[in-house]
This record gives structure tokens, C-alpha cells and sequence, in this order.
């Protein structure tokens, strides 16, 4: 059960990761979208984890601008 919260909790989070797992998995008309389509396609449907305190969301923070600085793209991290 935790490793099916975990990717759901992926697909319901991140449009782009739904896009390229799932919808062109099952869709013969896949969606092809450039770099500039993605980014604007993940932030306008992405959502924000829920934290019980601020030192978790620090630590989020921390952890989202160290993968920036590596090079992922805000869909590709998880």
C-alpha cells in the first residue's frame, strides 16, 4: 500500500510525470511538449506538499534548491 500512495501521490502532484507514465502510455495520440510547455504545465497544476512543522518545510526547501543547482527540472524531481 505505501508504494501505491507513493506514485499516486506522484501523478496527483506532478502533471508532467502523469503525462509521460501514464497518459502517453495509454494514448495513441501522445503528447509531445517542449521544455517551456512543461514548465509552464507544472506550475500551473502542481501542488505543494503539507508540512506539520517549519523545519520540514527548511528542509524541503533546502533539498528542492540543491536538485535545481544539479540541473533537474522542477518536474523531475520527487
Amino acid at each position: 500500500m505505501e508504494d501505491f500512495l507513493k506514485e499516486f501521490n506522484r501523478v496527483r502532484c506532478n502533471p508532467i510525470y502523469f503525462i509521460e507514465k501514464y497518459y502517453n502510455v495509454r494514448n495513441e495520440s501522445k503528447l509531445e511538449l517542449t521544455e517551456e510547455q512543461k514548465q509552464k504545465l507544472f506550475d500551473k497544476y502542481k501542488m505543494i506538499p503539507l508540512f506539520d512543522d517549519f523545519e520540514s518545510i527548511n528542509k524541503y526547501n533546502d533539498r528542492i534548491d540543491e536538485l535545481k543547482k544539479q540541473g533537474y527540472k522542477d518536474w523531475e524531481i520527487h
